[in-house]
């Protein structure tokens, strides 16, 4: 008699294995991360050293691309969920994202001939909106293969391999996407920003292909109804309502919940699903106060990395690589916290819920932001006194072979000891003209001066650094002014001789050059022209290492009789100071005008610690309650909002960078670590509040579970043995 029910009955999902098309999913979403990383790695350097971007510009260029990435999930949401359904929206955006991507290798190609700043910013907005758009897609949309609630456990999982995959993606890009930039040279740079483009692009199209590859085996959900329109409706006919009843409402016939204002023309379901969404939107908040902490690893981090000593077995690190550190460190705390931390702390009943370990994460992010606050108040004494607002600095060297007397109307009667250099910061509104008198010995070294006093007028600006050089000349005591220089560290971090001067006594001795080199390397040189008394040539960076430098006369690489060495130090900003007498170089010296980076970027890795750390406990766990609380039908919304508050996080280190409330960096790191701690606690006080929901089966278990019911019903009034084998799968529900 029942014979053929098993050919009747729907079998139940199996639920023994992961979906093969997960896959598929979790391959293209190593390949998008890979190409976003590796893009978003290079890119503050790219906007600083190529595009010439201030540091400040650089930053706000930076969180404006990560802000557009992270809004346009609300646009991908709704096309998801409402018109196209995930798979498609996927497909499209990422499409317009490969574009974007071809575009930025073009901007980085100068034979092309394009404008590479409009370039970069059309290519950037490209893949803005095409990332953006796939972001609120893929992780819904793996969850799409699972059946619910049977495979909660394997859809839990799923969520730590994506992540996992993520951050595997992310560490690929950011490791290798730098070392190609620098290994390649292109277009007569040392550096190749076209191949450090080119190469996440080829990614972005092969993540295209791997997932058009699995259409066939995706169980794809196509909207059935604009439920963002029903939502935003909802909200508004709710709101509406209770404004036109509000003296209705102060009486006292106020309604449980200010969304059954809508109950008569809206659903139940909808009336509730609406309400799981706003609890979830108002727990959102604070968030974004942790997003503005995370993402400066890509800007304030990175620059922070390019004044630091990168010497490690003796290669040179880059600062972008340093980024690699936060996905390396994701990728092996993924697993210590799902099989022994999270279990360990289960056992003890302590942070049991995803909302208790996101306020856990937020403190750690703190934790990362004031390490880094110290860290830069370390690094702040290598860096150049440059003067301040009101206040110029007066650089006086004196490159003789004597002591000389100094007075002036800035500083009280002091001796310039000879081959000393010193600094003297005075104030100075707009121009501020300064009177000095020097005074040397009638004998000074084996030179007697016809003429050993000397005024002179030193106009002071605001803001600048002014070098004057106390020489000779035609044995009188002469004082020179050099142009004004910043002396600000190499952007690439290598050590840099500002300028090479050249103080010249006799007018025959013309054409200098000064050569710099190693054993192998002869190529390195200055050239100082003309037969001016004093001559300035332009700056020059080099590796660093021991060099040896010469001079030599004129046109016929006469080497002058003198050579000495000088070791240049990473991130250090050298002048170099020849003075000639009677055809003689009687004084030579390179004066460090800016410190060396003497700490290392290896300190840099207790804060991505702590920032690592934080990611597991806040980013997973926040992505692991949008999914399973939101309902069915608005996950993908529920997920766009988690990212919109990156955005809007990105947003407030705008707001906060364009402030310049600090002029010390230091101070500006703490500010983000006082801002998170105070919103963790205003976060905690949020989650006491909040009732979790009891998770959603999917429209096909119900399918499934509602056909088997029907069944049970059939045949309880036949054979009672068979009505008990259904009820283990109804009490599953």
């Amino acid at each position: 008699m029942y014979q053929n029910l098993s050919e009747k009955i729907p079998a139940a999902p199996d639920t023994s294995k992961y979906p093969r098309s997960i896959f598929l999913i979790i391959a293209t979403e190593f390949c998008e991360r890979f190409s976003f990383c590796g893009l978003r790695t290079i890119l503050s350097l790219y906007l600083r050293n190529v595009l010439l971007f201030h540091e400040n510009e650089a930053t706000v260029i930076y969180h404006v691309f990560i802000m557009l990435c992270y809004f346009v999930p609300v646009a991908g949401a709704i096309l998801a969920d409402s018109y196209l359904g995930r798979f498609r929206t996927i497909l499209y955006f990422s499409v317009i994202y490969a574009i974007g991507n071809i575009l930025m290798c073009f901007a980085a190609t100068p034979p092309l001939a394009i404008s590479p700043v409009t370039m970069t910013y059309i290519g950037l907005t490209l893949i803005a909106w095409g990332t953006g758009g796939i972001k609120p897609c893929v992780a819904a949309f793996g969850g799409d293969q699972f059946h619910l609630p049977y495979q909660h456990q394997r859809l839990q999982q799923f969520f730590s391999i994506f992540y996992f995959t993520i951050n595997f993606g992310g560490f690929m890009g950011m490791v290798l996407t730098p070392i190609l930039r620098k290994a390649f040279t292109c277009f007569g740079d040392d550096t190749c920003y076209a191949m450090g483009f080119g190469f996440p692009a080829a990614l972005m199209v092969t993540a295209l292909f791997l997932f058009l590859l699995g259409k066939p085996l995706y169980r794809l959900k196509s909207p059935k109804e604009n439920i963002m329109l029903n939502f935003i409706s909802c909200i508004l006919y709710a709101a509406k309502k209770r404004f036109t009843i509000w003296r209705e409402y102060q009486q006292g016939r106020e309604a449980a919940h200010w969304l059954d204002y809508a109950s008569e023309k809206f659903s139940a379901k909808l009336l509730g699903d609406v309400k799981i969404v706003l609890a979830i939107l108002f727990l959102y908040i604070p968030l974004p106060f942790f997003w503005s902490l995370f993402d400066q690893q890509g800007s304030r981090w990175t620059f922070q990395a390019s004044r630091m000593n990168s010497e490690f077995l003796g290669t040179q690190m880059l600062p972008d690589q340093m980024q690699v550190i936060n996905p390396a460190m994701v990728l092996l705390l993924i697993p210590l916290f799902d099989k022994s931390i999270y279990p360990w702390l289960a056992k003890r009943h302590l942070l049991c819920s995803p909302l208790h370990r996101m306020i856990t994460g937020g403190i750690f992010a703190g934790i990362a932001f004031i390490s880094s606050g110290l860290l830069e108040l370390k690094l702040e004494e290598s860096y150049p006194v440059l003067p301040d607002r009101e206040e110029a600095t007066l650089n006086f060297i004196n490159t003789l072979q004597c002591d000389i007397g100094f007075l002036a109307s800035f500083d009280s009667d002091i001796t310039l000891a000879a081959g000393e250099r010193k600094l003297f910061n005075v104030t100075a509104r707009n121009i501020t003209t300064y009177h000095a008198y020097l005074v040397a010995p009638p004998q000074c070294w084996d030179v007697q001066l016809k003429n050993p006093t000397l005024t002179i007028l030193i106009s002071a600006k605001e803001y600048q650094v002014d070098t004057i050089i106390v020489g000779l000349l035609r044995d009188n005591l002469k004082a020179f002014v050099a142009e004004p220089d910043e002396f600000k560290k190499s952007l690439s971090g290598r050590p840099k001789v500002s300028r090479v001067m050249f103080l010249r006594d006799t007018k025959s001795f013309d054409n200098v050059k000064i050569s710099l080199m190693t054993n192998s390397d002869s190529k390195n040189a200055f050239i100082v022209p003309n037969k001016d008394p004093f001559s300035v040539s332009a700056y020059m960076e080099f590796e660093p290492g021991f060099f040896q430098y010469s001079v030599y006369k004129g046109d016929s690489d006469l080497e002058v009789d003198h050579k000495a060495s000088i070791y240049l130090e990473l991130g250090a900003v050298y002048t170099l100071i020849l003075r000639e007498y009677l055809g003689n170089i009687v004084f030579h010296k390179p004066f460090i005008m800016t410190p060396a980076n003497k700490i290392h970027m290896f300190w840099l890795i207790p804060q991505y610690l702590f920032i690592s750390i934080a990611e597991v406990m806040f980013a997973i766990s926040g992505l692991e309650f949008s999914f399973t609380q939101a309902p069915n039908s608005m996950k993908t919304v529920t997920i766009a909002a988690w990212y919109v508050s990156v955005a809007i996080g990105n947003l407030l280190v705008i707001i906060i960078t364009q402030a310049r409330l600090f002029k010390s960096q230091a101070y500006e790191f703490f500010l983000f670590a006082c801002l998170i701690l105070v919103n963790m606690v205003a976060f905690s006080t949020m989650v006491r509040k909040y009732s979790f929901v009891l998770l959603e089966p999917d429209s096909s278990v119900i399918m499934e579970m509602t056909t088997l019911q029907n069944y049970s019903k059939k045949l309880q009034g036949n054979d009672r043995n068979s009505s008990t084998l259904l009820t283990p799968l109804f009490n599953e529900k």
